[in-house]
Formats: structure tokens, C-alpha cells, sequence
């Protein structure tokens, strides 16, 4: 499951015209980026009514009152923070008990599988896709929202690190690197798991 987006430079031309009030650059956004947070707030929860109201207020809002463009240096880390953050509270608001944002204990993040993922492709050779898909439901909330924003959505170690509310970015790579160990300890019986999970760790290093 990739989720499409731009390409970097567009996104920021884009971006900055839409912040310039040109209104086709904010339908443009629109339509590129609702689908992509959608697929990011599903996993989350399953209450679809719940997450169309959250994106269309905070389309609104954001249409309304548009931040300036040198203020987001990435566009896509931008929405995805932003709209967490807005759809958290609308749960926290909901759900009597629901945590604060930044405890681990205090929701929820699914992480299924698609056999159309290119993370997933790789592990289709060797027969584990029903393994590694156990292992991940073996993870913290909080590493599989790592493991999907790094994997999945090509977010960098800095904006995991802002959007999970952690104070330096080395926490987020140590957050995925534990991630992948666990993995690779509930599969050390198969090297050839733990050999993809490895390379792909070590080459999305910067």
C-alpha cells in the first residue's frame, strides 16, 4: 500500500502557491493528500464518520487560515502531524480514559499488511508475509507507527520525531531500530527475514 504524494519539489511549489491564496493549488492538495491521511487515520480507529469530520474541519481550517509557506519546510510530515493531532483529541474527547498523545499506553495503531506494498513484495520470496505480519501485531502502538511512517510514507527520522512528540531525533531511529529487533528476534529461526528487515533498516540511513 503506497499512498500517493508528491514529488518533494512539486509538493513545495504547490504549497507555496496555494499559500499565495491560489485556490486550484488548495483543490490540488486536497484531492492528493485527503486519501493519503484517511489511510493514516484508519489505523488509528475504525470510525470512518469520526475521521471525515476531522479532515474536512481541518481542511477547512486550514483553507481559511493557510500558514505562512516558509513556516513548513514539509508538506506532507505537516498534514500528517497536524491532522493527528486533531484527530487524537477528537478520540481523547470521545473515549472516557483515552491517554495523553505521547502515551505509548494511550492508543492504538493497526498496521495491516498489503500484498501490493513493495515492503511487502520483498517478503513474498520467502514465504513469511502471515509471520511478519504476526510480528507486527507483536509491537507497541507506538513502533508500529514508526515502522509505517518510515516504511510506508517515507517520513525522515526528524519528522517522526516531531509528529511522535519526542524531544531529539535520535529517539525516533531508536524507536525503529528496536522495532526491527523485535522483529528479528520473533523470526531468528528464519535468517532470511531477518537479513531483508536488516538491509532495509541500514539502507534508508541518510
Amino acid at each position: 500500500m503506497n499512498t500517493r504524494s508528491l514529488h518533494p519539489e512539486d509538493e513545495n511549489r504547490l504549497w507555496s502557491r496555494f499559500c499565495k491564496g491560489e485556490r486550484d493549488a488548495f483543490d490540488t492538495l486536497y484531492a492528493t493528500y485527503f486519501p493519503v491521511l484517511f489511510q493514516y487515520c484508519i489505523r488509528f480507529t475504525s470510525d470512518r464518520s469520526l475521521i471525515k469530520d476531522v479532515l474536512q474541519d481541518f481542511f477547512i481550517t486550514l483553507f481559511l487560515k493557510p500558514p505562512k509557506s516558509s513556516a513548513v519546510k514539509q508538506v506532507k510530515s505537516y498534514l500528517l502531524v497536524s491532522v493527528r493531532r486533531q484527530l487524537l483529541k477528537a478520540l481523547q474527547k470521545e473515549a472516557a480514559g483515552f491517554q495523553t498523545l505521547d502515551d505509548e499506553a494511550g492508543y492504538d495503531f493497526e498496521l495491516e499488511l498489503a500484498a501490493d506494498n513493495s515492503f511487502i513484495e520483498k517478503q513474498e520470496a520467502g514465504g513469511v508475509t502471515q509471520a511478519l505480519q504476526q510480528m507486527i501485531r507483536q509491537l507497541t502502538p507506538r513502533q508500529r507507527e514508526a515502522v509505517y511512517l518510515y516504511f510506508f510514507e517515507n517520513i525522515g527520522y526528524e519528522q517522526i520525531a516531531d509528529m511522535l512528540d519526542m524531544k531529539e531525533i535520535k529517539y525516533a531511529r531508536t524507536l525503529i531500530y528496536r522495532a526491527l529487533e523485535d522483529m528479528r528476534d520473533l523470526l531468528a529461526q528464519n535468517q532470511v527475514m531477518t537479513d531483508i528487515l536488516r538491509n532495509a533498516a541500514f539502507a534508508k540511513q541518510p
